[in-house]
């Protein structure tokens, strides 16, 4: 297997867009973008919050002639593919994500749940959809001792902690950008080393692995912890927000890495 970049992984909100008007379709010049790096021989998927279906709306707002190989919502739990044009989700994946979550509802929620509000370094508990966690607390290196003392915690989820605030982020430990990044590569027979991802946010950090992708690129308004983990893995902070950033430091990383297209 060659070394070459042959897929771009691209986040939504802060990252894909932001910036421009409006919100809910592609900056022009990202769309050629695309286009261009399709025509090319290279492949790109999303890896975001948003639904299939609701990218594929974004898809049809936008200017662009190509679709992703792969459109992976919902943090995971929803993967998209396009037949003949027309979006379908992937059964396979559907069975798998939801088998998941019914395994952690049934084995470990509860007990997740009862750690959590008995948690002495927990200030206050907020539960969200798809079985996320934010907590804030007093003392960060207290709550660290909390969640990793405890096994189920450490097997069953992942934590992210903010970057502005006393806050953490529980999630499943299914509910992963980077696990779904894994996925694809396995499906396409890509290796880290094929794989370039450009993110922003704190939710995009399971992604900035080496085990995941070799090759990161942030935009300028990349959350602090993002920007720390792309530079610490050779990859290239831009000088730009949102789509600009992410065109500046991609075509960056190709040139400087001595990476190409596949032609």
């Amino acid at each position: 297997m060659g070394k070459d970049i042959r897929l771009l992984v691209i986040d939504f909100d802060g990252t894909a867009l932001g910036g421009y008007q409006p919100y809910a379709r592609f900056p022009d010049h990202l769309s050629s973008f695309l286009d261009e790096i399709t025509e090319r021989g290279f492949h790109w998927a999303t890896c975001t919050t948003w639904h299939p279906y609701t990218q594929e709306q974004v898809f049809s707002a936008s200017l662009l002639r190509s679709r992703p190989i792969r459109a992976i919502g919902r943090t995971s739990l929803a993967c998209g593919l396009y037949v003949q044009k027309c979006l379908y989700l992937d059964a396979a994946w559907d069975e798998e994500m939801i088998s998941c979550k019914s395994e952690f509802m049934q084995k470990w929620l509860t007990a997740i749940r009862q750690f959590l509000q008995s948690c002495p370094a927990v200030s206050s508990l907020t539960e969200y959809f798809d079985y996320i966690f934010a907590l804030t607390y007093q003392q960060r290196s207290q709550i660290e001792e909390a969640l990793n003392s405890e096994t189920l915690m450490k097997e069953k989820t992942y934590w992210l902690f903010s970057s502005t605030e006393k806050q953490v982020i529980i999630f499943p430990w299914y509910l992963s950008k980077g696990l779904a990044v894994k996925k694809v590569a396995r499906t396409l027979g890509l290796a880290p080393e094929n794989i370039l991802v450009a993110g922003d946010g704190l939710n995009d950090l399971p992604m900035l692995e080496p085990d995941v992708s070799r090759h990161q690129v942030c935009p300028d308004n990349a959350d602090p912890q993002v920007k720390e983990r792309v530079c610490a893995n050779g990859g290239v902070v831009a000088s730009l927000p949102y789509a600009d950033g992410v065109i500046q430091a991609v075509r960056k990383m190709l040139g400087e890495s001595g990476s190409k297209i596949p032609t």
